[in-house]
């Protein structure tokens, strides 16, 4: 098992679990999708796996098991040598995550060297392989770029070229989609599946968008203020929920009705 988080719960400072008893596994080369409203705590969980919480955020009961070890234990250092490399994150907006008055490319080598890819080829090969793989047009040209001067989708593509270039095992995906219009939308959701597909990479995605959820994972887990109220296989969710909620929520994706002229 590549992932496997038992009981989780999550506080910040010394006040109570703003999330708890989380749990769930997560094979190597499948695909858990997170759901639920603003505020259900989705986000908090991926970000305590990668160990990114903000504002004094901990693990502060249950575990995160890495291939079976507890993730808790590992030092900052350690933590800093798994991100980018066996654990990757692609936030909300990938353009905000980066330096608005520095190359795209300075930045990308600068990310390859410090995980130990120093040779500056290696690390260009590197790069061109992995924007040409998200499809970016003229991957030299984007190198030579600002964020400023991206389109979303396009700052998106660079995050998840970057996330991807080590070939990680888990790759946690913060909301990646929900900034971008309904075409970049699908070209995105499209090439995290084909990535899950070249390279067996596990994929957790956090999204509010039922529809996405349901077109990409294999498993489904549903969120409320902090709590799991659902979670199992994608089909049974869809077809057969269990809870109020996640009939709320499957109700709320858009469907085509009508005739067409």
């Amino acid at each position: 098992m590549l992932l496997e988080v038992k009981d989780l719960g999550i506080s910040y400072g010394k006040r109570d679990p703003v999330v708890r008893h989380v749990t769930f596994n997560l094979e190597q080369g499948k695909i858990l999708a997170i759901v639920g409203e603003s505020g259900s705590g989705k986000t908090t969980v991926i970000r305590a796996i990668q160990h990114v919480l903000p504002g004094g955020g901990h693990i502060s009961e249950g575990q995160a098991l890495l291939e079976g070890q507890d993730t808790e234990l590992k030092t900052p250092e350690m933590h800093r040598k798994l991100s980018g490399t066996d654990v990757s994150m692609i936030f909300q907006d990938s353009g905000a995550m980066m330096n608005p008055i520095r190359l795209i490319g300075d930045q990308f080598r600068e990310f390859l060297a410090i995980h130990g890819m120093t040779d500056e080829k290696e690390a260009h090969d590197r790069m061109i392989e992995m924007l040409t793989m998200v499809r970016l047009p003229d991957p030299e040209q984007i190198l030579k770029s600002y964020t400023f001067e991206l389109s979303g989708g396009m700052r998106q593509r660079v995050g998840i070229a970057m996330a991807m270039a080590f070939h990680p095992k888990l790759l946690l995906a913060d909301e990646p989609t929900s900034a971008l219009d309904v075409t970049t939308q699908a070209a995105i959701v499209k090439e995290m599946m084909e990535v899950r597909k070249k390279m067996n990479t596990s994929i957790i995605i956090v999204t509010h968008n039922m529809g996405v959820a349901c077109f990409m994972a294999d498993d489904i887990m549903v969120m409320r203020n902090g709590n799991v109220v659902e979670y199992g296989k994608a089909e049974d969710v869809i077809y057969h929920p269990k809870e109020d909620y996640t009939k709320m929520l499957l109700a709320a994706v858009p469907t085509l009705e009508g005739e067409f002229a």
